[in-house]
This record gives C-alpha cells, sequence and structure tokens, in this order.
C-alpha cells in the first residue's frame, strides 16, 4: 500500500503559483480594458467639445488629456492625444501604452488606441 501522506502538500505547491498567475493575467485584462474605454471616452468628448461652433480643437484635446488623467491617473502620460479637423468634421486620436502588471515582463507594455469623430456645429440661432 502506498501512502498518500503529503499529497496534498505537493498538489498545493503545484498549483499555487499558477492560480496567482491566472489571478494576475486576469486583472491585466481588466486593467487593459478599462485603459482602451478611458481612451475612446476622452476621444469621444474630446470630438464632442471641438466640435462646438465657438470651440477649438485644441479645446477638444486639451478636454481629452484632462479625461485621460482623471481616468488613468499618471498612466496617462503614456498616451498621447491630436486633433484635425476639415472645417465640417472633427477627428481626435488617442495612442500610447499602458504598462504591465505582471513583473516577469520587464518594461513590457500593451498598445491603447482610440478615435472619434464628431461633425462640427454650423448651426447658429438668430437674435432677435
Amino acid at each position: 500500500m502506498v501512502t498518500q501522506r503529503g499529497q496534498a502538500l505537493v498538489e498545493s505547491a503545484l498549483a499555487f503559483p499558477l492560480l496567482v498567475v491566472l489571478m494576475l493575467a486576469l486583472v491585466q485584462f481588466a486593467l487593459y480594458a478599462h485603459a482602451v474605454d478611458v481612451a475612446q471616452g476622452a476621444c469621444q468628448d474630446g470630438a464632442r467639445v471641438a466640435a462646438q461652433a465657438d470651440r477649438t480643437v485644441g479645446d477638444g484635446v486639451a478636454t481629452a488629456q484632462s479625461l485621460l488623467l482623471a481616468g488613468l491617473g499618471p498612466s496617462a502620460r503614456d498616451i498621447t492625444v491630436r486633433g484635425q479637423t476639415d472645417g465640417q468634421v472633427v477627428a481626435l486620436e488617442a495612442q500610447g501604452t499602458t504598462r504591465l502588471l505582471l513583473p516577469w515582463f520587464g518594461d513590457a507594455s500593451l498598445p491603447v488606441q482610440a478615435t472619434a469623430e464628431a461633425a462640427k456645429e454650423t448651426f447658429r440661432a438668430s437674435g432677435g
């Protein structure tokens, strides 16, 4: 008869590191999805601001950058926002990276990219 003493300890020692890596990978995925969602929302709101009749593309870029900073904190510095307009449509684009949480990959990062467009307001209410 073979003894089973210590089997649970060995199985736990083998399974625990795998579970920790799996949990960290899930947290990393959630953080990445959050960063992409924040970048997309910042671009959309920035494009909406820049599309207002009395606003400029610079106003939209500033709005998007402030929303990125509010949503991502210091890691927002790794994402740049650019804007352009052709007079009828305003487009904002955010590009950058977000760092990996997993310590085994050093300074590895994941790409973050988002774009948004909005039609420039042209309607003006007549006064009087």
